[in-house]
């Protein structure tokens, strides 16, 4: 049986579906989040948030093919996620800079 590109991208795609989703649900013995202020690790508990938005947005670029046409929408949001991260990530390097006194 000869195996055409289509159905072998399909096969693929599919495959990565199947593999993929379980990734992007939350895991359902989870503690609900607590609030920040009643939460004695706030690091620990912003490092399990960054985690989980590392691992969705690497299946997320594997999902989208060079070529893709998203809705308007989503670019927005992918870009505005985008900058957010941007700018929590340049706040966090000068703040954590060797020499850097907080007052």
């Amino acid at each position: 049986m000869k195996l055409t590109r289509e159905a072998l991208k399909d096969l693929i795609s599919e495959t990565m579906r199947e593999q993929n989703s379980l990734l992007l649900e939350m895991p359902e013995d989870e503690p609900p989040q607590r609030s920040r202020r009643d939460d004695d690790d706030e690091g620990g508990a912003i490092k399990k948030d960054l985690f989980h938005m590392s691992q969705k947005a690497q299946q997320m670029h594997d999902m989208i093919p060079d070529d893709a046409d998203l809705e308007p929408w989503v670019q927005a949001k992918i870009t505005k996620a985008a900058s957010m991260m941007s700018s929590v990530f340049d706040h966090l390097m000068y703040e954590m800079r060797p020499g850097h006194i907080k007052e």
